[in-house]
């Protein structure tokens, strides 16, 4: 089969990274977004709307359809086979099933989860057995509940990013329950590692939580929130487009969803007030300013009203906690004021923890709404669908990226164990003695990042317990535990930070804030006062319990004093609340939740989708090669291919074998039976060892391709086949010289005008770039010497033997022509390694073209993607032209490179010298020419097949120079 039509990559003779990426590109350019790759199922996410592919009909082909080879892959598939494999199990691991739905923010993981759970629910009605109306409602119901909840989750976990303009910042496992009659029973929804830290600070070009922008869309009511104008509040107004959009379509479409999303919840007036007034105090808990160096205090006493106003807790109480630390020993209280970081830290926390419990309730909440009513019976079943974070590696890396790339290392730990079975179930299947193979996987990482005591997370947990502990001290202690292990880097220096060797790429983490991250401490004194809130959601979010609610239903009396009684009170009880718990940090507690998921997931049978993103833009058509490739290695896809290759890569069928490899064992007019005992008797001819053949394969190691094509050298089947070609062609030659004298002068006369035509045009189109070129050029060009003195300040000496031999020509000519040009190149620019390969491969480099026109620029460019390039020599002067492909199908700049009178480079219209050309490009493929251009140099256009613009330059003395 051709490039593109194998559904199941597996199937190929020879899976490798190339290939991989090929297919997957060739699919995505035919809309065919999925692909098989064993039992994994590659979603490349198409930016667009495909016709016809989630459709009722697509549904019920893809319903209990059997084989899977029988259809074409899709999300349905893996959905139906998962359905199909719980209700033909008894209740246990195997009947059991999860997803593992991952890739990179923007590649489609969140919509995959909704149609991945759309059609198993579709399949419980269909194959279910249903007994009452009621039963069929509830399954339609959930499935509504569940597509209605996504506006309230997503406002409150997901928020734009660089990457993605509605990016889940938190990881979420769906558990779908059945009952024995595989009726759904209801949902539970798991949460992880939301993103805190986003809520007090967003990267450059980055945005807060949807919920807060959607706070405004509502036009809420500005005298019971206490609020301003959005810029006025400091955790929303780094971003300016998302004030703009604040009044836009967009967000008031969103606020509509996620009104109507609390209703459907089923939240009471009272808690989406209390709800909103948290919203409100986290907005101006941002804005309270911290003053003070050694005694920290807080600068505006009105803004900090505010907060305790939405809080619901007393003003004086919530200052003295956000600026000083009050211990209780023997009844004797010790307050020590904060400095200004410590109290600044403390505000951050509290706005954190507001934020974080206040999630954590919400999904609660979506769970009394989803969940079961009862509890699991002995022969129910599950489902479950894991829509978690990708890998992530950016310019900065912290301890968030630690643990999302710890848990996409343990995640993969997972997938390579599969995927290794399922090489050992093909080994099986087909008789294959598979006992010899071994792969490596990546459990010495897992152990560097997760042992005790000296694993990273144990480090930075034991420092985060130290009150004298530093970011510092804990980047020591992990050079020193580990520095010896394979994986970790140390820098050369003293810088605060370390790298990991991940499944997926080296990974350099600053350690600045890993302990305050890790540590997330929430002041006693701050849980002690929001303990006391009026605000009952508050209270309850904070362990509050009746006897606090009385106390903050008492009206203040005795002033400060009586403040302070009920704080003294309310931290004793909060201080004996936390000593019946252990305290963790947080990676202790994502540890813990990781292994719980781990714990559900080898308890299930998995089945994976890998979602790709094909490009940055975010718009349909464009595969990005770099990317993808880059993506299938952090979704462990290209794992597949080292794991079989670390086996039996290539599996021809017995067939294919045998028709390549014959001659090597039997005549070339034989016509041996595809069976076991020909496929042996070729690989033992052919001198190969190591070799095994199944019942329908022949399973070669990736080395044994060599060996069968050396064998095939000596059979003169290529001289043979030559004669009978070049017979054939005289005598079609002999033929063709009696019967078509008119038709050749009819062509002659064609030619004629054709090359006349083209001579014209491209005259035309010379013209018009030489006007072109003289617009760019500086006013004062036209003002130059008399023609004697053009060259006469050149500083360069290899331009100045030139000119001295070629001056007179060029002078006599009346000015540069083409065979000057081609002569100076030859002469001068060549000596320099202009165009030339500087890689250490031999001729011209793939971006480097002869004497070609304007027009010839573009038609090589007209089809190319962006940031194709090519660098021309010009034929009217001493220089080079560039033509860059800015936007594919509509724009083609063209700049010229000229040099200064000492040989230097120079874009015209740019200040930047270059020592030579090939320096000017390798610059400006990282540096956009013009700041506005939307990319910089990135694809060079080489030559078309056939042709040879270079060809002119190569004679007996410059092709010493290209050797």
């Amino acid at each position: 089969m051709g490039v593109g039509e194998t559904d199941n990559l597996t199937e190929l003779e020879n899976l490798t990274e190339e290939t991989l990426l090929q297919e997957l590109q060739v699919r995505y350019e035919r809309d065919c977004i999925y692909t098989y790759v064993g039992e994994i199922l590659v979603a490349v996410n198409p930016f667009k709307m495909i016709d016809g592919l989630y459709t009722e009909s697509m549904t019920a082909k893809y319903t209990q359809f059997g084989d899977r080879s029988a259809l074409p892959p899709h999300l349905f598939a893996v959905a139906d086979t998962a359905f199909c494999a719980m209700r033909d199990n008894p209740p246990g691991k195997i009947a059991n099933q999860v997803a593992v739905i991952s890739g990179e923010s923007g590649a489609g993981k969140t919509e995959s989860a909704k149609l991945f759970m759309k059609h198993i629910i579709n399949l419980s009605l269909t194959l279910g057995r249903a007994t009452t109306r009621e039963s069929e409602h509830g399954a339609h119901g959930l499935e509504e509940k569940i597509v209605q909840l996504n506006p309230l989750l997503e406002s409150f976990g997901n928020a734009q990013t660089l990457m993605n303009d509605n990016s889940s910042r938190f990881g979420k496992f769906t558990e779908l329950r059945f009952n024995p009659d595989l009726q759904v029973e209801g949902a539970l929804m798991y949460e992880y590692l939301l993103e805190k830290s986003r809520v007090v600070a967003q990267g450059d070009g980055e945005r807060n939580f949807h919920v807060f922008y959607l706070f405004f869309a509502g036009n809420p009511d500005a005298d019971k929130y206490l609020i301003s104008d959005p810029s006025e509040h400091r955790l929303i107004n780094g971003n300016e487009d998302a004030l703009s959009d604040i009044n836009g379509p967009k967000y008031k479409e969103m606020w509509r969803e996620l009104d109507d999303c609390i209703q459907q919840v089923g939240f009471t007036p009272e808690e989406q007030e209390q709800m909103f007034h948290i919203l409100a105090g986290i907005l101006h808990t941002g804005d309270v300013e911290i003053g003070g160096d050694d005694s920290a205090y807080i600068v505006a006493d009105d803004v900090l009203t505010k907060v305790a106003t939405q809080l619901g807790v007393e003003m004086e109480a919530l200052k003295a906690a956000l600026t000083t630390s009050v211990n209780i020993t023997r009844g004797e209280t010790i307050a020590r004021d904060y400095k200004n970081y410590e109290a600044e830290d403390c505000r951050d926390a509290m706005a954190k923890a507001l934020y974080g419990k206040t999630f954590s309730w919400i999904v609660k909440r979506v769970n009394l709404l989803l969940g079961p009513k009862g509890k699991q019976g002995p022969n129910d079943k599950t489902i479950g669908i894991l829509d978690i974070f990708g890998f992530e590696c950016f310019e900065s890396n912290s301890f968030e990226q630690l643990l999302i790339n710890l848990a996409n290392e343990q995640l993969q730990w997972f997938f390579n164990n599969h995927i290794f079975k399922m090489e050992l179930d093909e080994y099986a299947k087909e008789g294959i003695d598979g006992s010899a193979i071994k792969f490596e996987d990546n459990q010495e990482c897992l152990d560097m990042l997760l042992n005790k005591p000296v694993g990273l997370l144990a480090i930075c947990d034991e420092e985060a317990a130290f009150p004298k502990g530093s970011d510092k001290t804990m980047v020591e202690k992990t050079h020193a535990a580990l520095a010896g292990l394979k994986g970790y880097e140390k820098p050369r220096g003293n810088e605060v930070k370390f790298s990991i060797a991940h499944y997926a790429g080296l990974v350099e983490y600053q350690a600045e804030g890993f302990l305050e991250k890790n540590r997330d401490n929430l002041a006693i004194d701050v849980v002690g006062v929001m303990r006391l809130s009026t605000n009952s959601l508050v209270r309850e979010l904070f362990g509050g319990d009746a006897e606090d609610a009385k106390t903050a239903r008492q009206k203040k009396v005795g002033g400060k004093d009586e403040v302070k009684k009920k704080m003294r009170m309310s931290m004793k009880k909060a201080h004996k609340a936390q000593a019946k718990t252990k305290k963790t940090s947080v990676g202790f507690a994502f540890k813990k939740s990781l292994n719980e998921l781990m714990k559900n997931m080898s308890e299930a049978s998995p089945h994976f989708v890998r979602c790709i993103k094909p490009n940055h833009l975010k718009v349909p058509g464009n595969f990005s090669d770099e990317l993808v490739t880059k993506q299938l290695r952090y979704t462990g896809m290209l794992e597949t291919t080292r794991i079989r290759k670390e086996g039996y890569s290539q599996r021809p069928t017995f067939q294919d074998f045998v028709n390549r490899y014959k001659v090597i064992a039997f005549p070339f007019s034989a016509n041996p039976p595809p069976n076991p005992q020909t496929c042996s008797k070729i690989c033992d001819k052919a001198g190969i060892t190591g070799w095994q053949v199944g019942k329908t394969k022949v399973f070669l190691r990736y080395f044994h391709a060599d060996g069968l094509s050396k064998a095939l050298l000596p059979f003169p089947t290529a001289a043979t086949k030559l004669s009978k070609v070049a017979k054939g062609l005289v005598a079609r030659k002999k033929f063709k010289r009696m019967n078509d004298a008119a038709v050749e002068m009819r062509k002659s006369v064609k030619s004629f005008l054709h090359k006349f035509e083209k001579n014209m045009e491209d005259t035309v189109v010379v013209m018009q770039s030489l006007v072109e070129e003289d617009a760019k050029r500086p006013a004062d060009f036209f003002q130059q010497a008399e023609p004697k003195d053009e060259f006469g300040n050149v500083q360069d000496k290899e331009m100045k033997k030139f000119i001295k031999k070629a001056g007179k020509d060029i002078k006599k000519a009346g000015g540069i022509s083409r065979a000057a040009s081609v002569r100076w190149f030859k002469e001068v620019e060549m000596k320099k390694g202009a165009g030339l390969n500087d890689t250490g491969t031999k001729g011209f480099a793939e971006w480097f073209h002869g004497v070609i026109t304007r027009k010839q620029s573009e038609d090589l460019l007209e089809s190319k993607a962006a940031g194709t390039f090519l660098v021309r020599v010009s034929e009217s002067r001493f220089g080079y032209s560039l033509s860059h492909m800015v936007t594919p199908g509509e724009r083609i700049k063209h700049y010229m490179i000229d040099q200064t009178p000492d040989g230097q480079y120079q874009v015209v219209g740019n200040s930047k010298l270059f020592p030579s050309l090939n320096s000017l490009v390798s610059y400006h493929k990282t540096h956009k020419i013009v700041a506005s251009d939307p990319v910089a140099l990135v694809h060079p256009c080489g030559q078309v097949a056939g042709h040879d613009d270079l060809a002119e330059f190569v004679d007996k003395k410059t092709k010493k120079l290209l050797e």
